[in-house]
């Protein structure tokens, strides 16, 4: 904060309501609980803030008034989260006190409460020690709160319930009701198999539900279509060449654009999809025409609430949701968007399910197919509504062409890392401007291509609406250059591979020379000097697969008797003696 909005000091609000609880994490909570503790004190990057202007200064009295009844009547705004014995749980407390930051307006009220969130926003949350909720107010001369400052942990909020929060608060500062709300025609829009039925609009509630019978039964369904989505993706969406990095590999790229509201809506409409399917199949497309895939694989965000607990519900929602499609490179982009319509549909609606299950699933179905699955192209579509509103639902070439030249494109701060490789969001920012963000890791999309892509977007909405725009065009269309791979990559199965690379791999972890080729039915065999069975050698394949996109493990081992000389090629390694062969796998 600058050196006039200096803190004066803090005011403690004392809660008491019913009784102390503890009980699981919420399935929800356990997706972000494995995050915040990778990224430690760089997990602030999720903090979610927002400052609330009033129209009118109001006593502080009713400002802790009305914090003291939302604090009260809500459990994730009393809740710790605490590890016990790698068992973390939530806390609720039934009594305590917040500390809220007061700070002097001097006449600027926005301003300052923009730079208490940035204050309050900059360290991450330690759950165990506070609220997952830190508050600040910024005051008058007289006195009075003029600004409230609320910043939240992603631990306990999502979008939807953050907003959520601030609407009631407002409510209660300013006697406006809150608007009801509806799912988004995103994340939010697609249906859980069986929405939250009982689960109460409490995070201990929910938890219950989600161990009761019918949430183990949702579970299963919600598993059973990882599992056979994961049998048939790549095992990565970056079997890329990778490129050099500074210490600040990790690009945020912004635009802000009523042409992209436009150009998604009128494609919606014409495609009777969502704005939602539109966004994801044009970033699907994108990043297959980069990195030479014909399926992409993509984590969407899924924050279903589609019954009233739900949309009651204060606390972090969204899920992993996993969508495995096929592209077809001779289909037109509203083909390409009818087609992704249903498999996001499904994605969205077995979202729901144990994350712990998750895990098991992937490390399972990839041990069988020989990868460790790289999860990491994400897409979420985190507009709260059901609709986007726009000015121009049938905008023409020459509006269009206007729209664009408003877009404004920028650059956040890069960051050292992230569990993320590629993310695209959606949001609306309200009259007709759509915020798409874009994360990429340049060690596999390096120099420019984050803006290319995230305008690239823009320009493919924006043409489709216009003329046909063809699925193999798209690279063109956009000025992308398609990643580059010698002639020593290979296709296969679960994507791209260098079998020098898998070589390599092999002789690490057998401590012997080897040398793998393509084999037949687009596997790879590989051959290697030693007396180590095809069993124990790929279990040691598999154990070390992990981090490192571009890499199966054989189909094929040859345990060979003798070593050829440096450099010899295929011929010498099939002409030595054999001692074992096999696919190391189980029968």
């Amino acid at each position: 904060m600058s050196d006039t909005t200096t803190d004066v000091g803090t005011v403690s609000l004392p809660f008491a309501t019913g009784e102390a609880a503890a009980g699981p994490l919420t399935w929800a909570q356990s997706v972000m609980w494995g995050p915040m503790q990778w990224f430690g004190k760089e997990a602030n990057q999720f903090n979610i803030g927002q400052a609330l202007v009033l129209p009118a200064p109001v006593a502080p009295a009713r400002l802790h008034a009305a914090l003291r009844t939302l604090i009260e009547a809500h459990q994730t705004l009393r809740t710790r989260y605490v590890d016990r014995a790698d068992q973390p749980q939530q806390q609720v407390a039934a009594v305590g006190a917040y500390d809220i930051v007061v700070v002097d307006d001097h006449g600027e009220p926005e301003r300052v409460g923009d730079e208490l969130v940035a204050t309050l926003t900059a360290a991450a949350f330690d759950h165990e020690a506070e609220w997952p909720l830190r508050v600040g107010c910024v005051r008058d001369r007289a006195g009075r709160i003029s600004a409230v400052a609320l910043v939240g942990s992603h631990l306990a909020f999502d979008g939807w319930a953050f907003n959520t929060l601030t609407a009631l608060l407002r409510g209660r500062l300013t006697d406006v009701p809150s608007p009801p709300q509806t799912p988004s025609a995103g994340s939010g829009a697609q249906p859980s198999v069986t929405p939250s039925a009982g689960s109460g609009a409490q995070p201990l509630a929910q938890a219950a539900f989600q161990q009761s019978t019918a949430g183990r039964q949702q579970s299963r369904l919600g598993l059973r279509h990882w599992e056979q989505g994961l049998s048939v993706a790549p095992a990565s969406m970056f079997d890329l060449p990778r490129a050099a990095t500074g210490d600040q590999p990790i690009e945020r790229h912004l635009l802000d654009s009523t042409a992209v509201t436009a150009a998604a809506t009128a494609l919606a409409a014409r495609t009777r999809t969502s704005f939602s399917t539109v966004l994801l199949c044009l970033t699907t497309l994108v990043l297959t025409a980069y990195n030479g895939h014909r399926t992409g694989v993509f984590k969407l965000i899924a924050g279903n609430r589609l019954d009233r607990d739900s949309r009651d519900l204060i606390a972090l929602n969204t899920l992993d949701a996993l969508l495995v499609h096929r592209v077809d490179e001779d289909a037109d982009l509203l083909t390409a968007i009818r087609q992704l319509h249903r498999p996001a549909f499904d994605a969205y609606r077995r979202a729901p399910c144990d994350p712990a299950g998750v895990r098991t699933v992937v490390e399972q179905v990839g041990r069988r197919r020989g990868v460790a699955f790289d999860l990491s192209a994400y897409f979420n579509n985190g507009h709260r509504g059901s609709d986007w509103a726009t000015a121009d639902p049938d905008a023409g070439p020459d509006r269009l062409a206007v729209l664009r030249r408003d877009s404004r494109y920028s650059r956040l701060e890069s960051l050292s890392k992230s569990d993320m490789r590629f993310y695209v969001a959606a949001s609306n920012l309200g009259d007709g401007r759509c915020r798409l963000g874009l994360l990429v890791d340049t060690a596999f999309l390096p120099g420019g291509l984050g803006e290319t892509i995230i305008r690239g977007i823009e320009t493919l909405l924006c043409q489709a609406v216009t003329g046909a725009v063809r699925v193999a065009e798209i690279a063109d269309r956009i000025g992308l250059t398609p990643a580059h791979r010698g002639p020593d990559w290979v296709s296969t199965p679960a994507g791209w591979v260098r079998p020098q690379t898998v070589a390599e791999l092999v002789g690490e972890v057998a401590g012997a020379a080897a040398f793998a080729e393509p084999s037949a039915g687009g596997g790879i065999t590989a051959y290697v000097s030693g007396s180590c069975s095809p069993e124990e050698l790929h279990r040691r394949v598999l154990d070390a697969l992990s981090g490192r996109p571009g890499l199966v493990a054989p189909t094929e081992y040859v345990i060979c008797g003798s070593t050829p000389p440096t450099g010899a090629g295929a011929d010498a390694w099939r002409a030595v003696p054999v001692l074992a062969r096999g696919a190391g796998r189980d029968a």
